[in-house]
């Protein structure tokens, strides 16, 4: 499985409480120091060493702006206001000229260079700017190792789809546990759960196994991998939910110890397109037929130098609802369409 977040660890953030952000920061300040104390042990910090380090560094910064921007009333409050402004500065500067920015305002506040027309520096608005680029600049560096180990992670994966693709070839079988879901009534939902069950029990993501991916080329095409623009498929790193279905039937003969057959809930779609040659175009999706109405065939087309990739999902409607989950988006060269299958009852 990928063991890297898609999603940037900073962005997080922003979905944590005051009380929840105040706990991290004493676990990212524990991670410092352990690591710290790692690399202190083994003679210097070096490579992963040393990118840990930065990594928690960063990450500590940013919780702590964080954690002031609810304390002074969040959006609407001084601390946002100011920040927005001042953040205005730093957009679509790259990572060499921020840094040199920040030297250049380190040496305004130590009185290298002169102020406004009376030579006077407003010294605690050039701080405040100053802390908003260390925040800026942290975030930028998170951006790139979460970037270098989310690279490191999808070899990984490569590896073993190709190992497990070896054994398919070999003839070993590969677990299929996908079910279809059934409508639930009115009377079905509002029945209460087995006793000792609680509400979202024994729901799981699974990684989607290689015979979901539905080949479009009839198994002929090769291609170079390291040429980064000749034609071939993109990576993807894909979940499937699964959970157990709490109809009538099911509350009355299965419990916590002996629960029911799984059943397929929803999916979670990741393709990376990092070197799509025209980057104007947004890559996209389709729903076709499959071979038996209980399936489907969703296919996923962004243009060169990368190939249509397919798989076989269950036909179920999808519900569309953000609360519910659904996401479709397209940023830093990761398509992320997640869904969940809606939930049908029948009105008496």
């Amino acid at each position: 499985t990928l063991e890297v977040n898609l999603q940037e660890p900073h962005s997080l953030l922003k979905d944590l409480k005051l009380s929840e952000l105040e706990e991290l920061v004493v676990d990212i300040d524990a991670f410092r120091r352990l690591e710290r104390e790692a690399a202190s042990e083994g003679g210097g910090s070096k490579g992963e060493d040393n990118m840990a380090i930065h990594y928690w560094d960063a990450l500590h910064k940013v919780t702590l702006d964080e954690i002031q921007y609810l304390k002074t009333g969040g959006e609407k409050g001084n601390h946002a206001s100011m920040v927005n402004d001042i953040r205005g500065m730093f957009k679509g500067q790259s990572m060499a000229a921020l840094v040199q920015m920040k030297q250049d305002i380190e040496q305004k506040l130590r009185g290298g260079v002169s102020g406004d027309a009376n030579g006077v520096v407003d010294t605690d608005y050039w701080q405040k700017v100053l802390h908003q680029l260390d925040i800026h600049l942290a975030k930028m560096e998170l951006s790139e190792i979460h970037s270098k180990m989310l690279v490191k992670q999808l070899e990984k994966l490569d590896v073993k789809r190709e190992e497990l693709r070896k054994k398919a070839e070999a003839g070993e079988t590969v677990e299929d546990t996908k079910a279809l879901p059934k409508k639930l009534s009115s009377a079905e939902m509002a029945a209460p759960l087995p006793e000792g069950v609680e509400a979202g029990f024994g729901n799981l993501e699974e990684e989607l196994g290689l015979d979901d991916e539905i080949d479009l080329n009839g198994g002929n095409s090769q291609y170079a991998m390291q040429d980064k623009f000749r034609p071939r498929k993109p990576r993807y790193f894909n979940r499937v939910k699964t959970g157990y279905d709490w109809n009538a039937y099911n509350k009355t003969h299965y419990d916590h110890d002996n629960p029911p057959p799984k059943i397929v809930q929803g999916y979670k779609f990741n393709v990376f397109y990092p070197d799509l040659i025209d980057r104007t175009k947004t890559p996209q999706y389709f729903l076709e037929k499959a071979d038996t109405d209980d399936f489907c065939i969703l296919r996923f087309s962004a243009g060169p130098p990368y190939e249509d990739v397919a798989f076989k999902i269950i036909n179920r409607q999808w519900n569309k609802s953000r609360k519910r989950g659904f996401r479709c988006t397209f940023e830093r060269g990761v398509l992320s369409l997640y869904f969940n299958f809606a939930t049908h009852w029948y009105r008496r």
